[in-house]
């Protein structure tokens, strides 16, 4: 029986890689996703569809060809397994992930399509999907091959597979078996070997929940991606479920291969040189970034510096242009003052040639008589001089004082200035000193600009157990016990 299953296999493959157009081939990454809801002879299982509906979104998101199937049969889950096969030749990674039922009979892995027979005398193992034969298809894929089974539930065929009559002794067992033959694979479970998974009570289970947030991370290698989600089902399954990972890569992947916060600051280069507009980008891109904090503080001392320099400028301008007008008024003012002092000066020595006049003459002028006085246009003269000094002499006063009032706001201004200056940069010095190293790879195993929450004991647990533990998290551990 083995060899007529994989005999089928390997027909289909071959009769569709001749019949299907080479323009089908990918070059780049191909997954397939399977998800199994509606069976014949089951319950609906309530989330599979809406599962593998967000793995597909997600994947086409990441740049991944996605192969979809929905509540497929056994002779669909064979056909669209070997249209997966033929286009994965070149490819740089192939992917295939599995929603539904699924079950382990004698050590072998078994998916079941959405026809399978819950009778013990009808159900055949023939019907079931062979999860070798997943495996077999993933390595016509010379790349990086990932295969993550969500498929570890509640399974009403187990009774009806272990009453089986013929059933080699009727070894049946909860949940799936570990896959051995792994060599240049990452296999991903919804839970450990031999448990069962919750299909959970939202649109998705607790498995697929977390691992659709975390391939929305970018810059997370894919050990350390499948790491998280195992912390995350296990608390948020209270230790109930915690899902089981093997990796053998043989080089780094990462599924969400985008730009990371990490990334994008460190191409802005210094940060004392990073303009506000690569700045506010930055915030708009990476909302959620602990970065976000220093790179306000760094615009509000750009524009506080702005500012400043806008003020000073305002100020020079303004007193240069003071400083002109009283020029012009000072001016104004000496030639009217020197015209008038020479007006005067004329009235003087025509006084004096009169009494020179007077005195040499016989008659002497009667007591009290008047000096002679100027002519009418050198009076009118002496009198529009005299209002011009006076004008002049006002409007220097108003200048000088208006110069003082301007010094005074300008003082007032730059010294807020200044005081907003040293707030933004004291800020920025607190935002900085709190940066990760950024001469990190931004590419690491983790992802240093996500602010780690303090850790329960049993996350600490959960992660002792996926060996994902730091030397902090070792005497957290101890104090726990």
């Amino acid at each position: 029986m083995k060899v007529v299953c994989r005999l089928c296999f390997i027909i289909c493959s071959i009769c569709l890689s001749l019949f299907l157009p080479s323009e089908s081939r990918a070059d780049g990454r191909v997954a397939l996703v399977i998800g199994n809801a509606a069976y014949a002879n089951a319950p609906l299982l309530r989330n599979s569809r809406n599962d593998a509906d967000d793995i597909a979104d997600q994947l086409r998101r990441l740049g991944f060809d996605v192969v979809d199937g929905r509540d497929l049969d056994s002779r669909g889950m064979r056909g669209v397994l070997a249209r997966f096969a033929q286009k994965l030749k070149g490819t740089e990674a192939a992917l295939f992930y599995y929603s539904g039922h699924g079950l382990q009979i004698d050590g072998l892995n078994y998916l079941v399509p959405v026809d399978a027979q819950i009778d013990p005398d009808s159900i055949v193992t023939f019907e079931l999907i062979k999860l070798e034969d997943v495996i077999e298809a993933l390595g016509y894929s010379a790349g990086t091959r990932l295969l993550i089974l969500d498929a570890c539930r509640t399974n009403p065929f187990a009774k009806a597979v272990a009453q089986r009559s013929g059933n080699r002794g009727g070894e049946m067992t909860r949940g799936l078996a570990r896959v051995d033959r792994t060599q240049g694979m990452l296999v991903a479970y919804a839970t450990q070997p031999n448990a069962v998974a919750a299909d959970g009570t939202g649109r998705n289970s607790p498995f697929t929940k977390a691992l659709v947030r975390e391939m929305q991370e970018p810059g997370i290698e894919v050990g350390a991606l499948f790491r998280r989600v195992a912390v995350s089902v296990n608390r948020d399954t209270r230790g109930q479920q915690t899902p089981e990972l093997s990796v053998s890569l043989l080089g780094d992947f990462y599924l969400n291969s985008e730009e990371t916060d990490l990334d994008a600051w460190k191409k802005m280069g210094p940060l004392s040189s990073a303009s506000v507009d690569s700045l506010k980008a930055f915030i708009s891109k990476f909302p959620s970034s602990s970065l976000v904090d220093t790179a306000r503080a760094q615009i509000d001392t750009i524009e506080n510096s702005r500012e400043r320099e806008r003020l000073v400028k305002e100020y020079t301008e303004k007193e240069r242009q003071l400083r002109l007008d009283l020029e012009q008024a000072e001016a104004g003012f000496r030639k009217a003052s020197e015209e008038l002092a020479e007006l005067r000066r004329r009235d003087e020595l025509r006084r004096a040639d009169e009494e020179k006049r007077l005195s040499s003459n016989v008659a002497a002028p009667p007591p009290g008589a008047a000096p002679p006085e100027p002519d009418a246009g050198e009076q009118s003269r002496r009198n529009r001089l005299a209002n011009e000094v006076a004008a002049l002499e006002a409007n220097k006063t108003r200048l000088a004082e208006q110069r003082a009032s301007l010094e005074r706001a300008m003082a007032e201004k730059l010294s807020k200035s200044q005081s907003d200056r040293d707030r933004a940069e004291q800020r920025l010095a607190i935002e900085t000193a709190r940066l990760p190293t950024v001469a990190l790879d931004a590419r690491s195993t983790s992802v240093p600009t996500r602010q780690k929450p303090t850790s329960s004991c049993q996350e600490i647990t959960a992660r002792a157990q996926l060996g994902d533990i730091s030397e902090s998290d070792r005497v957290a551990l101890r104090q726990c016990h």
